[in-house]
């Protein structure tokens, strides 16, 4: 083993005050560093005979960013003392065991880490005093599923991600990457471990990279996977696990993934590691995101423009080979240089196969000129991976944040609702428009908001809840339930009440009951939470005040109870309703009204026509397959298709109307098109664009005279291929006889995502013995 000895030029620039090898309390202040303590990561196994490697483990075979169940035995636990060069192991004993995070207490007597002690074992949370002289450890969580990336939080309670089943069938499949789980956010107290144990609210992706905050919130990366939308971005919640609101990349960042980020000396200034999603070992480029907001730098700003620099340019953000190693796990020292892990080189996952692993050292990074500090490491084993850098120094404690959370009885509903729906900036600060229907070539979202008349609340779940299926249909949407449509008052204030833990995401609603707006990130609600905002996406750096009155109308009034049962909530399966939720099947509607003119052979009044795609193997070259696709085929007859790499039989009708769109998103390479692709009958979320609606046409609900799109009108003859359309818009619903109500179930169908599966075609069954509820059947 290798180890770099430390210079004196290292200690000062490290910021410590002194040289000798017993500073004085005179000489040694808070911003002094003399410590710091790192995992130590094993990535080779050798043959003891031949001296040669046999296994190279850098990513675990997946390489993604929010991966965490990575183990290679051999790991440990260092301090390293600058003034000496000595390094003392601090989990000796541990011969087998592995690190995957590391925190030191705002006192500086303790380290938090993560460890799992063999293969058989799992990531559970310790913590070890620094003390001189001292081998004390202690292990606070003790289940059958690992607890990882764990970090001090105020008043002694520590926050730290988990994949602890909700559910017999996993905590949540994540249907995009078909994941058995994913990671959920809790904590526990320092002396209660895991008596004191508590599970925030879901999510349906991994979150990973947890971080203390100077106003005492817990930071994090989540993974949101919302529909088309698939990247990691940040968020933060109070130490309760109330409070969860997006706090950087929502409107723009750098690349697709911002993790392992942390605070630096200033509030609300941060550095993080900005990656791809996979294929570059959870190590990127190091960023720099300024969130202060212009009227409070103690208030974060998401908003912000130009709120991000990558402070490392050289250095890809995506998955691109890069000409200078990458970054990873960042801290800060006192003097506003950062402890950073780096490894020269390509670094991707690709060195696993050709065995060749990175090496990660330990260097500082000097965020004033931009660059390593003469590229010598502070430490830089051979052979392993030095990870995850803490200085060993006090720093200050947060105060506390009061609790929001005023009950832990699951069956309590977290109320949401807004002040006004129309307070936004979203187009004074990002530009969005509405356009289609009654807003025609566009309309800024400021005023298309005013025709809000509902918000429709929509419970995300994920494929556990599906059992058999691992995708819910030829779209990137998760499985998705209506808990209501919530009414806007006349000031635009609503309240509702909704279940606990579960996410939701929200639509604004018009007459028509199109979807004005699709919002693509999860929100949650802890039992007896509040989460009322002020509008869709009002101003942060603005007060938000109820509209000409003290108290809003929802406010003066009780929230509209959503809180339902699994049961309860409206769901719309697309074919093969389970008894009992035929009602609200879609093929049966169509059979009933649309089949007999829309089928293998007709196509209303012309003959069916198709189009033809072509499958073609990335390696090979060969074309594995070709099929049919009719341009409007609303019938339940087979067509089998490939979709995000899997090929399966689906209705007519699901593939007629989806298809288009389909091609458009990530369904895979090696797709070839012979033919003319229909319009894009049916658009996931997107009701208001979806031609199948233009076509049908809907009136208003409080007017059967006014129509979304005006009678009389020419449809685009020479857009997305409808040109076939002859003549002008008219009542077609009406001439086939679909109902209002029926055309309501079509739109809410496809803005909710338009998957062919829900827990009412399947065989889902509620799991009655819920952890955080306790024999409840809602979650």
């Amino acid at each position: 083993m290798r180890t770099l000895k430390t210079s004196l030029p290292l200690l000062m620039l490290l910021g410590l005050a002194a040289c000798s090898a017993e500073p004085t309390p005179e000489d040694q202040g808070q911003n002094d560093v003399s410590r710091i303590v790192y995992a130590v990561r094993q990535h080779t196994e050798v043959d003891a005979n031949t001296g040669e490697a046999t296994v190279i483990d850098v990513a675990s075979g997946m390489g993604q960013v929010m991966d965490y169940g990575r183990y290679h035995p051999g790991g440990r636990l260092e301090v390293l003392d600058l003034r000496t060069g000595d390094i003392r192991n601090l989990t000796a004993g541990y011969d087998t065991a592995d690190i995957s995070s590391v925190d030191v207490s705002y006192d500086g007597t303790r380290v938090l880490f993560t460890m799992k002690t063999s293969a058989s074992d799992d990531y559970h949370i310790y913590w070890a005093s620094l003390e001189e002289g001292s081998n004390e450890i202690h292990q606070l969580t003790f289940g059958d599923y690992d607890d990882i990336n764990a970090i001090w939080t105020t008043g002694n309670r520590i926050a730290f991600v988990t994949n602890q089943a909700y559910t017999p069938m996993g905590l949540r499949a994540d249907e995009y990457n078909h994941s058995q789980v994913v990671t959920q956010l809790g904590t526990i107290s320092l002396d209660g471990g895991d008596a004191d144990r508590r599970l925030c609210s879901q999510n349906l992706s991994h979150t990973v990279t947890l971080f203390s905050m100077s106003d005492g919130r817990v930071g994090f990366s989540r993974w949101e996977h919302l529909e088309n939308v698939n990247d990691v971005k940040l968020f933060a919640m109070n130490p309760d696990c109330t409070q969860m609101t997006a706090l950087g990349g929502q409107h723009g960042k750098p690349g697709n993934s911002l993790v392992q980020v942390i605070e630096g000396t200033t509030p609300n200034v941060f550095y993080g590691v900005v990656t791809n999603r996979e294929n570059t070992i959870q190590a990127g480029s190091l960023f720099l995101y300024d969130a202060r907001s212009g009227s409070d730098p103690l208030r974060a700003d998401e908003e912000k423009d130009d709120a991000f620099e990558v402070i490392t340019p050289n250095i890809p953000t995506g998955d691109d080979p890069s000409p200078d190693g990458r970054y990873r796990a960042p801290a800060m020292l006192p003097d506003g240089r950062l402890l950073v892990s780096w490894a020269p080189g390509v670094v991707n996952d690709q060195m696993e196969f050709d065995l060749t692993p990175p090496d990660y050292g330990i260097y500082v990074f000097d965020t004033g000129t931009r660059a390593l500090n003469g590229n010598a490491p502070v430490v830089n084993h051979e052979g392993s991976w030095e990870l995850y850098a803490r200085p060993i120094i006090a720093r200050n404690e947060p105060a506390i944040l009061p609790t929001r959370q005023n009950t832990p009885d699951g069956a309590t509903p977290a109320i949401i609702g807004s002040i006004d729906v129309t307070q936004t900036s979203l187009y004074a600060r990002h530009g969005e428009t509405v356009a289609g229907a009654q807003f025609g070539d566009g309309t800024n979202m400021d005023v298309a908001l005013e025709d809000a008349v509902k918000v429709r609340i929509i419970e995300g779940f994920s494929t556990e809840a599906a059992p058999g299926a691992t995708m819910f249909g030829l779209t990137m949407a998760e499985g998705a339930a209506m808990l209501g449509e919530a009414r806007v008052n006349e000031d635009g204030s609503w309240l509702a009440e909704i279940p606990p833990y579960v996410p939701v995401h929200l639509q604004p609603i018009d007459r028509f009951d199109l979807a004005i707006r699709n919002q693509t990130t999860w929100i949650q609600g802890m039992p007896g939470e509040g989460r009322v905002c002020g509008g869709c996406h009002e101003d942060r750096s603005k007060a938000v005040l109820p509209a000409d009155q003290a108290l809003t109308i929802a406010a003066g009034n009780d929230p509209e109870k959503f809180n339902l049962a699994i049961a309860e909530r409206t769901e719309y399966p697309w074919y093969g309703a389970n008894p009992g939720s035929e009602a609200n099947e879609i093929q049966v509607l169509l059979d009933a009204k649309c089949a007999s003119c829309h089928n293998e052979t007709t196509n209303g009044s012309k003959a069916q026509e198709f189009y033809e795609v072509s499958m073609t193997d990335a390696v090979s070259g060969m074309v594995t397959e070709t099929y049919q696709i009719p341009r409007l085929d609303l019938s339940s007859r087979e067509i089998t298709v490939t979709y995000d790499n899997e090929t399966k039989p689906w209705p007519a009708s699901y593939v007629s109307l989806f298809y288009p769109a389909a091609l458009e998103m990530e369904m895979g390479d090696g797709a070839t098109v012979t033919g003319t692709v229909p319009p894009k009958w049916a658009i996931p979320s997107d009701a208001r664009h979806s031609r199948l609606l233009e076509v049908l046409n809907i009136t208003a609900e409080n007017d059967a005279t006014e129509y979304a799109w005006a009678l009389g009108e020419a449809f685009p003859a020479d857009e997305d291929n409808m040109g076939t359309i002859a003549g002008v818009r008219w009542d077609h619903a009406a001439e086939v006889g679909l109902t209002r109500e029926e055309l309501v179930k079509l739109i809410r169908a496809i803005d909710m995502g338009g998957q062919y599966y829900s827990r009412q075609n399947t065989a889902f069954v509620p799991f009655a013995n819920d952890p955080v509820v306790g024999g409840g059947t809602r979650y």
